[in-house]
């Protein structure tokens, strides 16, 4: 039964691939429900008591924090205008701020007609949509827990942002971050200063495929420290 069970499933997959507007759409569907899937499994099992969303944008990673963790302290730092004030409408606690190493004002930038593309690094200075932000350090901000998650999708700012976690180092259990693959990325090294500080990688919760090859990927690193005093690993 399981084997004619599967043949049926490779064959309906077959022609639905041959169907290209359809296949578009399962795969983008499929993708996204894979994220969340993985994203909502480790927030189960990693036994999280505080949340830092780092270019939160319009909430995806903060909606599914609150479903899954209801009663976690979840901070939003999100410097876009406008998708900050999506957040507040959502009831989000939200610092509209950029994560930078030190307080400071700089110039966030649009290059795309995508919010997502903001960037606080400079280079885009020739984009048509730009608004001077307010930027802060990391561990400027208040949140309860002894076990944070910190998650940094920052259009490359990182490591700027990571220079600003101070004291945060010690009570993060968890980094979720997006990285670039392959020339001139950015993953070896963020690979190199999180393994130096005692992270291991744990797990991939996204990539996205430019001409078929991964451009970039969202990596959770575990803090193995905190992994001896609340094992969440599994062999």
């Amino acid at each position: 039964m399981n084997e004619k069970i599967y043949q049926l499933g490779t064959t309906c997959l077959r022609r639905l691939d041959a169907i290209g507007f359809v296949a578009r759409g399962i795969d983008h569907f499929s993708k996204v429900w894979l994220r969340h899937r993985k994203v909502r499994a480790h927030l189960r099992h990693g036994n999280f008591d505080g949340v830092i969303d780092g270019g939160a944008n319009v909430g995806e990673f903060s909606q599914i924090v609150r479903a899954v963790l209801p009663n976690v302290d979840l901070v939003c730092v999100e410097p876009h205008p406008a998708s900050a004030a999506i957040l507040r409408k959502q009831g989000f606690r939200v610092i509209e701020a950029a994560l930078w190493k030190t307080p400071a004002r700089l110039r966030l930038t649009q290059p795309t007609s995508d919010s997502t593309s903001c960037t606080v690094l400079p280079g885009s200075e020739s984009s048509r949509r730009g608004w001077e932000v307010e930027a802060v350090r990391l561990d400027s901000l208040t949140i309860s827990g002894r076990r944070l998650l910190i998650k940094l999708d920052l259009q490359g700012a990182e490591f700027e942002a990571l220079e600003g976690m101070g004291g945060l180092w010690d009570r993060c259990a968890g980094m979720l971050v997006e990285v670039s693959i392959g020339s001139g990325g950015n993953y070896e090294k963020m690979r190199a200063l999180l393994s130096a500080r005692g992270f291991l990688e744990y797990s991939t919760t996204n990539e996205l495929e430019v001409a078929g090859r991964v451009a970039e990927a969202d990596k959770l690193w575990l803090q193995v420290s905190h992994q001896k005093r609340n094992p969440v690993l599994k062999s």
